[in-house]
Parts: C-alpha cells; sequence; structure tokens
C-alpha cells in the first residue's frame, strides 16, 4: 500500500472513532446538535374533577364558548383537539371549562394545559422528544 493510502485510510478511521460518540449521545462537554424536528401533540385533554360532575362543557382558546363534553365509558372526561371544541387558530396552551356539580353549584375555569415528555427520545435525551399533556385538575369549588 503506498503511504497517501495508509494516511487516508488512518484518517478515516480517525473520523470514524470520533463519530461513533457523537451518534451515540454525544461526549461529555460537547454540545450536541439536534435536527430540526417539531412535535406536536394532537391527542385529547383529560379533565380530573375531585368528585363526579353532573354536567361538563370546555373548549381550547381564548373567548371560546364552552361546548358539552361526555365521560367515556372509563369515566375519564376527554377532550378533543377537534371541531367544537377547537377552533382554529385557537392555540392549545389552556382550556375552559365550565361544570356543575352534584347539588347544582356551577364552576367556570380557564386552566392552563402543561405537557410532559413522553420518555422517548429518538435523537437522544439532550435533543427532547415527544411530549403529552398533563390531565387538567379541575376544582369544583
Amino acid at each position: 500500500m503506498k503511504p497517501r493510502g495508509i494516511i487516508l485510510l488512518a484518517l478515516a478511521a480517525l473520523a470514524a472513532l470520533l463519530a461513533v460518540p457523537l451518534l451515540f449521545g454525544g461526549v461529555p462537554g460537547v454540545p450536541v446538535a439536534c435536527p430540526a424536528v417539531g412535535y406536536a401533540y394532537v391527542g385529547p385533554v383529560e379533565l380530573v374533577f375531585p368528585t363526579q360532575p353532573s354536567s361538563v362543557a370546555a373548549c381550547f382558546g381564548d373567548g371560546c364558548t364552552p361546548q358539552p363534553v361526555s365521560a367515556g365509558s372509563d369515566g375519564k372526561w376527554l377532550v378533543p383537539q377537534s371541531e367544537p371544541y377547537l377552533t382554529p387558530p385557537a392555540s392549545v396552551t389552556s382550556i375552559s371549562v365550565e361544570a356543575t356539580n352534584n347539588s347544582g353549584a356551577r364552576i367556570s375555569h380557564v386552566l392552563p394545559i402543561e405537557s410532559e415528555s413522553t420518555g422517548e427520545h429518538p435523537y437522544g435525551p439532550a435533543c427532547g422528544g415527544p411530549f403529552r399533556f398533563k390531565p387538567v385538575q379541575v376544582p369544583l369549588g
């Protein structure tokens, strides 16, 4: 093998050795370059009540008109990110909830929607990953 070939082979081996840690979590102290990937959660928002309400209405966005929501067969109150609950260009960062408890008292709240990581990090923990909404705790009082 010619000296030039040996040098190129050595450089290729060195480049491979340096690339492996970057592909599998990076090198401590070295910034990680994350891909430009945005994650959108389009699943429902779960409303959690301290006691079972007799009626619930909800919607997303400022100034929206809450629409009736039905509890699922599992007893969960899920508000889908679709019409009539979400009218574009609303942002899904808060939810307006109106509910009636069993004694007939009505409540009305605008509550923040918080998110959490799903724990899946396709590009490593430093790059974040998919998220989901945390259940929204609705006070009935």
